[in-house]
Protein backbone atom coordinates (compact mmCIF):
# COMPACT_ATOMS: atom_id res chain seq x y z
CA UNK A 1 0.00 0.00 0.00
CA UNK A 2 1.03 3.45 -0.85
CA UNK A 3 1.29 5.73 1.41
CA UNK A 4 1.56 9.79 1.44
CA UNK A 5 0.48 12.54 2.90
CA UNK A 6 -1.68 15.12 0.27
CA UNK A 7 -0.90 17.96 -0.50
CA UNK A 8 -3.53 21.15 0.26
CA UNK A 9 -5.20 21.14 -2.65
CA UNK A 10 -5.56 17.56 -2.88
CA UNK A 11 -6.84 17.25 0.52
CA UNK A 12 -9.87 19.46 0.19
CA UNK A 13 -10.46 20.71 -3.61
CA UNK A 14 -13.80 21.94 -3.64
CA UNK A 15 -14.41 22.84 0.55
CA UNK A 16 -17.72 20.26 -0.36
CA UNK A 17 -20.07 21.08 2.23
CA UNK A 18 -21.41 18.00 4.19
CA UNK A 19 -25.07 18.07 4.08
CA UNK A 20 -27.08 15.89 7.16
CA UNK A 21 -27.92 13.07 4.63
CA UNK A 22 -23.95 12.70 3.44
CA UNK A 23 -23.53 12.12 7.54
CA UNK A 24 -26.17 10.07 7.31
CA UNK A 25 -24.67 7.88 4.76
CA UNK A 26 -20.62 8.06 6.63
CA UNK A 27 -22.80 7.18 9.92
CA UNK A 28 -24.60 3.98 8.26
CA UNK A 29 -21.04 3.11 6.49
CA UNK A 30 -19.56 2.88 10.19
CA UNK A 31 -22.04 1.72 11.48
CA UNK A 32 -22.63 -1.35 8.59
CA UNK A 33 -18.08 -1.64 8.87
CA UNK A 34 -18.86 -2.59 12.76
CA UNK A 35 -21.38 -4.91 12.08
CA UNK A 36 -19.11 -6.77 9.61
CA UNK A 37 -16.38 -7.21 11.98
CA UNK A 38 -19.10 -8.53 14.75
CA UNK A 39 -20.75 -10.92 11.96
CA UNK A 40 -17.28 -12.28 10.84
CA UNK A 41 -16.59 -13.20 14.52
CA UNK A 42 -20.11 -14.51 15.05
CA UNK A 43 -19.24 -16.92 11.43
CA UNK A 44 -15.94 -17.96 12.92
CA UNK A 45 -17.47 -18.98 15.92
CA UNK A 46 -20.44 -21.36 14.35
CA UNK A 47 -17.71 -22.76 12.28
CA UNK A 48 -15.65 -23.70 15.19
CA UNK A 49 -18.65 -25.31 16.84
CA UNK A 50 -19.98 -27.18 13.60
CA UNK A 51 -16.46 -28.58 13.45
CA UNK A 52 -16.80 -29.48 16.75
CA UNK A 53 -19.58 -30.96 16.10
CA UNK A 54 -18.38 -32.70 13.05
CA UNK A 55 -15.20 -34.46 14.97
CA UNK A 56 -17.93 -35.36 17.53
CA UNK A 57 -20.30 -37.41 15.15
CA UNK A 58 -17.02 -38.85 13.60
CA UNK A 59 -15.45 -40.45 17.09
CA UNK A 60 -18.98 -41.58 18.02
CA UNK A 61 -18.92 -43.60 14.78
CA UNK A 62 -16.50 -46.01 16.33
CA UNK A 63 -18.51 -47.07 19.69
CA UNK A 64 -20.68 -49.57 20.38
CA UNK A 65 -24.07 -48.88 19.60
CA UNK A 66 -25.35 -49.92 22.96
CA UNK A 67 -22.66 -47.59 25.01
CA UNK A 68 -24.61 -44.63 26.53
CA UNK A 69 -23.15 -41.40 26.41
CA UNK A 70 -23.15 -38.49 27.95
CA UNK A 71 -24.83 -35.21 26.01
CA UNK A 72 -24.86 -32.11 27.57
CA UNK A 73 -28.43 -30.80 27.41
CA UNK A 74 -28.44 -27.45 29.31
CA UNK A 75 -25.90 -27.49 32.19
CA UNK A 76 -26.72 -31.01 32.67
CA UNK A 77 -25.34 -34.53 31.28
CA UNK A 78 -27.89 -36.92 30.44
CA UNK A 79 -26.50 -40.58 29.42
CA UNK A 80 -28.75 -41.54 26.10
CA UNK A 81 -27.86 -44.62 23.60
CA UNK A 82 -24.88 -43.68 20.50
CA UNK A 83 -28.04 -43.84 18.06
CA UNK A 84 -30.13 -41.30 19.64
CA UNK A 85 -26.69 -38.81 20.02
CA UNK A 86 -25.84 -39.38 16.67
CA UNK A 87 -29.43 -37.89 15.21
CA UNK A 88 -29.08 -34.82 17.86
CA UNK A 89 -25.61 -33.90 16.92
CA UNK A 90 -27.23 -34.82 13.01
CA UNK A 91 -30.00 -32.04 13.98
CA UNK A 92 -27.34 -29.61 15.71
CA UNK A 93 -25.02 -29.43 12.65
CA UNK A 94 -27.85 -28.80 10.36
CA UNK A 95 -29.03 -25.84 12.51
CA UNK A 96 -25.59 -24.66 12.95
CA UNK A 97 -25.43 -24.74 8.68
CA UNK A 98 -28.86 -23.07 8.47
CA UNK A 99 -26.97 -19.99 11.36
CA UNK A 100 -23.92 -19.83 8.92
CA UNK A 101 -25.75 -19.55 5.71
CA UNK A 102 -27.95 -16.86 7.41
CA UNK A 103 -24.86 -15.03 8.55
CA UNK A 104 -23.37 -15.14 5.22
CA UNK A 105 -26.16 -13.89 3.48
CA UNK A 106 -26.26 -10.80 6.12
CA UNK A 107 -22.72 -10.44 5.61
CA UNK A 108 -23.38 -9.92 1.78
CA UNK A 109 -25.98 -7.82 1.92
CA UNK A 110 -23.55 -5.53 4.49
CA UNK A 111 -21.14 -5.52 1.88
CA UNK A 112 -23.46 -4.55 -1.15
CA UNK A 113 -24.74 -1.55 0.76
CA UNK A 114 -21.24 -0.56 1.99
CA UNK A 115 -20.22 -0.81 -1.70
CA UNK A 116 -23.06 1.22 -2.82
CA UNK A 117 -22.51 4.22 0.18
CA UNK A 118 -18.82 4.19 -1.32
CA UNK A 119 -19.46 5.11 -4.59
CA UNK A 120 -21.77 7.63 -4.03
CA UNK A 121 -19.28 9.21 -0.99
CA UNK A 122 -16.43 9.03 -3.55
CA UNK A 123 -18.51 10.77 -6.14
CA UNK A 124 -19.17 13.71 -3.84
CA UNK A 125 -16.18 14.12 -1.35
CA UNK A 126 -13.16 12.86 -3.97
CA UNK A 127 -9.73 12.24 -1.79
CA UNK A 128 -11.45 14.10 0.64
CA UNK A 129 -13.19 10.91 2.79
CA UNK A 130 -11.10 7.78 2.68
CA UNK A 131 -13.59 4.96 3.20
CA UNK A 132 -11.26 2.01 2.77
CA UNK A 133 -11.68 -0.96 5.17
Amino acid sequence: MNRRMLSRDEENPDDVEVSRADQDKINRFSTLHQKQGLLRDELEKKLQEKEYLTDVTSELELADEDDLVPYKIGDAFVHIPVTQVQELLETNTKEIEAEVEKIEKRIDGNREEMEQLKVGLYAKFGKAINLEV
